[in-house]
Parts: structure tokens; C-alpha cells; sequence
């Protein structure tokens, strides 16, 4: 029975219509954005033949939000986010719509393609944060985890079709159509936008006890949200432990193709297979394991082990594919398995992939929860800007570890520091071994089932309602 009320706890945000659309229309929005991603790469790959040309399109389209994000976020916190974002929606489309024209003419050259990578990496920056932020306009802050839970599986359910897709059309139809699929995919988004209603004089609700002080002004800028992180111990833990994840966990990505070829002797099968098997863990993680940490209190300690495991798992598949190698040769030919390294790097890969999710949902959950609304913004732009939007600097770190001493070298330091970091954070922040001020000690009519049913039943709002007026903020 309890198991059975942590994923009906989960699943609570859907009861809410309006969530309910805006997640439909978002996961659609993603499986597009990453069949253009995969589509992409190898349109890069085909004018130029240089993987550095890759790198160079993945910065600049990071640029922009490293740069943009905080300031994008006070833009959110001041001015109508649903209007905002349908807008950004649009501007995405029409960058998609003008990338599949140039494919299809034949015109496209790699200068094009920069361009509209950094394009749409303003474009994203300003989309970023009002998109986070509208989680918690549409749910209420007794349900933003579960919220933020839902968008992390609706986005590993899209990173599962999304490549395959783009591979279907790009053999089936050309380059271009994978273009004109994801312009088309933001129209899901935009309706949905389009649609959302908030509920006429919905009461204001306070946030779980300790989520910081009262109210904090909607006004200024970057700096007052970096003060006010500094003050806050354990919001300030929050973004230390992306800022890990980003430079010691999505950078593992940029020498894992040099770690296939040169060290599995692989090719792009096992390549695929290899992503494969972490996408698989990533969804499983979301799936059974996310409801099960909700009820977690001690959630610093929960995240600093989920990055502990993330680097015992890499250091043991490095030495898997290095030292044990030619044992694991042996015991295969044994049996009667030619080629058993692979399926053991992908089990070791599926394993270290269950920490992602916990963590990351986890830290941007709670950062949610933990936010005033008036710069629940401009918080979220923050940590955009110092931790995903550096990875591609991250990426460059570890791919220049990898050229002067191998990709297996690379990957077992990063898991050693990834243990050794985790390891410090616990034992140096008092914080982060104290109770989360996240985790919601409300009583009965602000419990999470409680505050999901009485949104299901409520009456849909006239049409004119704005977003910062109706929805549900913390106090």
C-alpha cells in the first residue's frame, strides 16, 4: 500500500488539466527537438567531416544561455511567462522551419548552421527559465517535485524515440524532413500554451516550512538572486552539486565515442548500443526509482550518494574495459561468448545511468520548492547559466584529457574526483547532512494528494486571467 501511494504521489500533477496538456504538448515539443539534434550532427557531419566542426555548432548554442540565462530569468520573473514562452515557441519553429528550407534548396553551408544554433540558443535562453518556472505556475508548490519528476520521464521517454526517429526519416524521406518535423512539434506547445487556464481566485499557498524567507520582491536583477543563493545553505548546496554533475557527469559524454573505438575497438553499433543501455537505466531510474526518494528527508545525503554511485560505476567500467579485459575474454570463450565486453561496459553504463535522474530531478525539484516565486526565475536562469550551459567547457576539459592520456583515463578520473567531491560536500556542509527544508512538513490540506484533488475539481477560469495573478505561489 505504500509503494502503491508513492507513485499515485507521483502521478498527481496529471489529475491537474492544465498540467496535463502543457506536459502532452512539451513531450511532443522534445521528441522533435531531439530528431533535429540527431538530424543535425549529421548534416555537419556530411558538409564538413570534422568533429570539430560538431563541437563548435554544441558552443555555440550554449554560449547564449551561459551568458543570458540570469538575466532571461529576471525577464520571466517580470512579465506574463505564458506569453513569453509561446512567443519563444514560435521563433524556434520558424529558426527549424528555415534550417529544413535551407537542407531541401541545397543552399545550407556550415556557416548557416552556426548561425542558427546561436540563434536559437538566445532564443533558448530566454525559453529556459519561464518554461521551468511555469511548472510550478500550473501546480502549485505542493506538487513542483512531482512535477519536475514527470518532466524528467517524459523527456527520457522522448530521448528513447527521438534518435530512432531521425534516423527512420532521415533514410526514409532526406535531411530536410527531420527539420520540418520539429518546427511542426512546437506547434503542440504553442496550443497547449494556448489553452492553459487558471482558476478564478485560487487561494494563495504558502510553501513547506523552511522553503525561505517570505516575500521577496519580483524587481531586480542576476545579483539579488546570486545573494540571496549565498544566503541560503541549502539552496547554495543545490548548485554546488550541479555544478559536479555537469563537469564530471555530462562531460563523460564528449570522449565516450574515443572510449568505444579506441578501447571496446568498437563501432557505431556498439556505440548505439552502449547510449542504448544508459538511456535504459536514465528510464528505468525515473521510473521506480524517483517514486521511492520522494519521501526522502535527508536528500543532500540521498544526492552526494547518487553521484558516489554514478563514480564507482564509471571507475569500474573503465577498469571492466582496461585491466579485466583479457579475463573477461576468457571466461566468454569458456562459454561459448565471443564478445562478452561489450554487454558488460553496457550493464556497468545502465547501472551509473540510475544516478542521473536522482540527482538531477532531485536538485531542481527542490530548488523549485525552496524558491520564492517572485524570483523562482531568475533562480532557475542561475542555475542554467553554472552548471548545464557549462557543460560544453566541461566537454572540452575532459576531451583534452582524453587526446594526451585516453578516454578510459579520462573516465576513471572523473569518477574518482566525482567520489571524492560527493565525499567532501558531505563531510565539509553541515547542510547537506541536515533534513532538506524542501521536503514538505505541511499539514494535511497542503499534503500533496490533497492539494491534486481539489485542483482536479476545480472550475476552469475565464479566459482572460493572467498567469502571475492566478497561479498558485509561494508566499
Amino acid at each position: 500500500m505504500a509503494s502503491q501511494s508513492r507513485y499515485a504521489q507521483m502521478y498527481a500533477p496529471l489529475l491537474i488539466p492544465n498540467y496535463r496538456m502543457f506536459i502532452a504538448g512539451q513531450t511532443i515539443s522534445t521528441v522533435g527537438s531531439l530528431i533535429q539534434m540527431t538530424a543535425q550532427s549529421w548534416v555537419v557531419f556530411e558538409l564538413t567531416r570534422s568533429p570539430a566542426a560538431l563541437g563548435w555548432v554544441g558552443l555555440l548554442g550554449s554560449l547564449p544561455l551561459l551568458f543570458l540565462g540570469p538575466f532571461a530569468g529576471a525577464l520571466a520573473d517580470r512579465v506574463n511567462r505564458r506569453l513569453l514562452l509561446m512567443g519563444t515557441q514560435a521563433l524556434l519553429a520558424v529558426l527549424a522551419a528555415l534550417f529544413a528550407t535551407l537542407v531541401q534548396t541545397g543552399l545550407i553551408e556550415v556557416w548557416h548552421i552556426y548561425a542558427i544554433a546561436f540563434a536559437s540558443g538566445v532564443v533558448v535562453a530566454l525559453d529556459m527559465p519561464a518554461l521551468q518556472a511555469f511548472a510550478a505556475d500550473l501546480t502549485g508548490p505542493a506538487l513542483i517535485r512531482q512535477a519536475v519528476t514527470l518532466n524528467s520521464m517524459a523527456f527520457q521517454t522522448a530521448r528513447t524515440i527521438g534518435p530512432s526517429a531521425a534516423g527512420i526519416l532521415l533514410a526514409a524521406f532526406g535531411n530536410a524532413t527531420a527539420f520540418w518535423v520539429n518546427a511542426a512539434s512546437f506547434l503542440a506547445v504553442i496550443i497547449a500554451l494556448w489553452r492553459v487556464r487558471f482558476v478564478a481566485g485560487e487561494a494563495r499557498l504558502t510553501g513547506a516550512p523552511g522553503a525561505g524567507p517570505a516575500p521577496v520582491a519580483a524587481s531586480g536583477g542576476p545579483v539579488e538572486a546570486i545573494k540571496y543563493v549565498i544566503s541560503q545553505p541549502a539552496m547554495l548546496d543545490l548548485y554546488l552539486f550541479m555544478m559536479l554533475f555537469t563537469f564530471l557527469v555530462f562531460s563523460t559524454m564528449t570522449v565516450y565515442p574515443a572510449f568505444v573505438s579506441d578501447t571496446l575497438s568498437g563501432d557505431a553499433t556498439v556505440f548505439g548500443f552502449l547510449s542504448g543501455a544508459s538511456g535504459a537505466g536514465s528510464l528505468a531510474s525515473t521510473l521506480v526509482v524517483l517514486p521511492m526518494v520522494h519521501a526522502v528527508r535527508r536528500t543532500g545525503l540521498m544526492v552526494a550518494g547518487a553521484l558516489t554511485w554514478f563514480g564507482v560505476m564509471l571507475v569500474l567500467m573503465t577498469l571492466v574495459a582496461t585491466v579485466f579485459a583479457p579475463s573477461l575474454a576468457t571466461i566468454g570463450a569458456s562459454i561459448g561468448f565471443a564478445n562478452p565486453l561489450p554487454f558488460a561496459v553496457a550493464t556497468l553504463g545502465f547501472l551509473q545511468s540510475l544516478a542521473g535522474p536522482v540527482a538531477m530531478t532531485t536538485c531542481m525539484g527542490h530548488l523549485q520548492q525552496m524558491s520564492p516565486a517572485p524570483m523562482r526565475a531568475r533562480l532557475l536562469g542561475l542555475m542554467s547559466s553554472i552548471s548545464f550551459r557549462m557543460q560544453p567547457f566541461a566537454g572540452l576539459m575532459v576531451g583534452y584529457v582524453g587526446e594526451h592520456f585516453g578516454a578510459a583515463p579520462a573516465l576513471r578520473t572523473n569518477g574518482v574526483l566525482l567520489v571524492i567531491a560527493a565525499g567532501s560536500m558531505v563531510a565539509l556542509r553541515r547542510s547537506v547532512r541536515a533534513p532538506s527544508p524542501a521536503v514538505s512538513l505541511a499539514p494535511a490540506h497542503m499534503r500533496p494528494e490533497t492539494f491534486a484533488s481539489a485542483s482536479a475539481e476545480q472550475t476552469v477560469a475565464r479566459p482572460g486571467v493572467r498567469v502571475e495573478q492566478a497561479a498558485t505561489r509561494v508566499a
